[in-house]
């Protein structure tokens, strides 16, 4: 009976220590998690970085992506994200790309990067604007909605960071957007000359100078305005435009026209 007892106690020692030595190895299998993640998540975005430098987004892009997926909450995530866009941008992905940036704007709205995604949803819609080439219409006689998606958010940015660094450029898009606009509304407005519609070409022209009071195609606008009032025998306000071109634009060639015109009706 002892015997049996002693060889009892034996067996539950060695049940005991085997239980114990497979707790001891189940934790350094899992000591892989006692590792800092924002280490693994910095590691995986510098790699991927050097390769968006490089120009190479087919590689880079889906580390981005994982590295989103994979560590949530770093800091490292948040800049992939932008980065995705970012390689969505150089593919010229543009709606892609600002879907990208407003999620992000929408999701980290504290983000000190937010008005460099905002900047970039601008260029999106800017980049986006038909091109003239010689087998197609002219930019302006073309859809403009991509201009004005883009006049829209190139003023609310430069409205929201007056001091940001990229004001200057936003500004020059802004000119570029309302010029192309400007020729497009005087487009539009010989359309409706062509067709006798004389009071859509009134309105179009007034809105066009009232929206882009400097805009290149500005004394054109005027003069043609002039020349329809005339036909519709508003002297008055014929004259009014004419004198507003020689005061304002009195090196232009529309001007030597208005002064012309002027002199004709008196």
């Amino acid at each position: 009976m002892r015997f049996r007892l002693d060889s009892l106690v034996w067996i539950a020692l060695l049940v005991l220590a085997a239980a114990c030595s497979g707790s001891q190895g189940s934790l350094k299998k899992t000591g892989a998690s006692t590792l800092d993640p924002e280490d693994d998540a910095r590691t995986g975005y510098e790699k991927a970085l050097l390769a968006f430098r490089r120009g190479d987004c087919l590689s880079a892009e889906p580390t981005f992506r994982e590295i989103r997926r994979e560590f949530p909450y770093s800091r490292f995530a948040a800049l992939a994200e932008l980065r995705i866009g970012d390689c969505q941008f150089k593919n010229e992905s543009y709606p892609e790309a600002i879907q990208t940036y407003r999620q992000f704007v929408r999701i980290r709205p504290s983000h000190k990067e937010i008005p460099y995604a905002r900047f970039r949803i601008a260029e999106g819609y800017y980049n986006q604007i038909p091109g003239g080439w010689f087998m197609t219409p002219p930019s302006s006689e073309r859809d403009q909605s991509a201009a004005r998606d883009a006049l829209i958010q190139l003023r609310r940015f430069v409205v929201d960071y007056p001091d940001d660094q990229r004001v200057p450029d936003a500004n020059k898009l802004m000119d570029k957007c309302m010029s192309l606009l400007a020729a497009h509304e005087l487009y539009v407005a010989r359309f409706y000359l062509n067709r006798q519609a004389y009071r859509g070409v009134i309105s179009r022209l007034k809105g066009l100078l009232t929206a882009y009071p400097g805009a290149d195609v500005a004394p054109q606008a005027l003069l043609l305005l002039g020349q329809v009032y005339l036909r519709t025998d508003e002297v008055e306000a014929a004259r009014q435009a004419f004198s507003e071109i020689v005061q304002r634009f009195p090196e232009s060639d529309e001007a030597k026209r208005a002064k012309s015109l002027l002199g004709k009706i008196g």
